[in-house]
């Protein structure tokens, strides 16, 4: 009875916040049929993935499902440039997230801001497409549950989405939101959640249900090519790590990482790797204890720091900006005193191409798929090889 009460305050809500958009439509309208603009507001029933030990209360609870309501301004492309009809007319925008969750022992209601990329990559009708929606941004107001109060949000979701009419389009699919502070400040404990979700959207213009045609005086878009490639760079950052818990002493540690990788772009927007890497973590192995009143450290010798690790995965191209997610498996490491640490570890994060060789990267490395080790930030060179 309690969940329903909940979900009927969430879409209470959610009626609430969209019936206002509309009565402010109107105005917004005013400046023609052709306004690009719109609002969508969403509603995700989502759960907690069970590997996420999220939220425990004194009996060992946990929560099993994150409500969110999701409200978001912004913009349709209409096809009146060549990038336009080489994504399949995206949108992108901003957003508001209120996230809600309760196990016994806290609640609360999380606020997020978020952008996001809404890509149409397969049209089924002229009415009807898939979509995958990319989204990052900033998470807070957790009351200590990831460990810090400001954290970083990652969305993706996949939805069918239906022209019901020229302004009104809806969408109902499946979304992942993983929330946690990258390993900054500690415990950061990280959640997962996954669910449904249900969309509407309102277009302060008319949307046409077939795709505008290119211009005229736009050039054809090349034809694409299947291309093999080798990255080389290295990554740099900080983690925390709890070393004692009464009375608490963290520390931050330095954190560094050489990659190279063999890429296939195998079709116009992806890209599978396969790659191995060298990191130098300077908190391997730390703890913490008090003798006698004095309080004292250990970590592991600096030449004992460091791991090899294999890694495979897929990088999704959106632009001169990438999506990427590796997963790999330390294949020799200097110290293995930490019985408890997987060798497994997971990667994702964003690229961003400066030219055709260089180019930046922000990711967070994870264990366990949803505790986050360190976030890194670096930079690397790529090398085009024979097709």
């Amino acid at each position: 009875m309690r969940g329903e009460s909940r979900a009927r305050k969430v879409g209470l809500s959610l009626g609430i916040v969209f019936c206002v958009l509309l009565a402010n439509a109107s105005t917004l309208c005013g400046q023609g049929l052709d306004n690009p603009w719109f609002v969508r507001a969403g509603i995700s029933p989502a759960h907690v993935l069970p590997s996420t030990p999220f939220g425990l209360n004194a009996q060992g609870e946990t929560v099993d499902w994150v409500p969110d309501l999701t409200v978001e301004i912004g913009r349709q492309t209409n096809g009146n440039e060549d990038w336009h009809h080489l994504y399949g007319l995206p949108s992108y925008g901003f957003g508001v997230s209120l996230a809600q969750f309760e196990n016994g022992a806290k609640h609360g209601r999380p606020l997020e801001a978020y952008t996001f990329f809404s890509w149409p990559f397969a049209r089924l009708t002229d009415r009807m497409a898939v979509t995958t929606d990319f989204g990052m941004g900033l998470s807070w107001d957790w009351q200590e549950v990831l460990g810090s109060d400001l954290n970083a949000r990652i969305d993706w979701g996949f939805y069918l989405r239906y022209l019901a009419t020229p302004r009104t389009t809806v969408f109902t699919g499946i979304d992942f939101t993983h929330r946690s502070n990258g390993g900054v400040v500690q415990p950061d404990k990280g959640i997962n959640v996954l669910g449904p979700k249900v969309m509407v959207q309102y277009g302060f213009g008319r949307e046409r249900p077939k795709t505008p045609a290119r211009s005229a005086s736009a050039a054809p878009s090349p034809q694409f090519q299947p291309q093999w490639e080798l990255l080389v760079g290295g990554a740099a950052g900080l983690k925390n790590v709890i070393e004692q818990r009464s009375p608490m002493l963290r520390h931050d540690f330095g954190v560094f990482h050489a990659t190279a990788a063999l890429q296939r772009q195998f079709y116009r927007f992806g890209k599978i790797a396969g790659g191995t890497d060298v990191t130098y973590d300077g908190g391997t192995g730390a703890v913490g204890g008090s003798v006698n009143g004095l309080t004292t450290e250990w970590r592991a010798a600096p030449v004992e720091r460091w791991a090899i690790g294999m890694y495979g995965g897929y990088e999704h191209i959106i632009g001169r900006f990438s999506v990427f997610v590796h997963a790999g498996y330390n294949v020799a490491r200097g110290f293995d005193g930490e019985a408890s640490v997987p060798r497994l570890y997971q990667r994702f994060g964003w690229r961003y191409r400066f030219s055709d060789r260089f180019w930046g990267t922000v990711a967070i490395r994870s264990i366990d798929g949803h505790k986050a080790d360190f976030l890194e930030v670096g930079a690397g060179y790529r090398i085009r090889l024979s097709s």
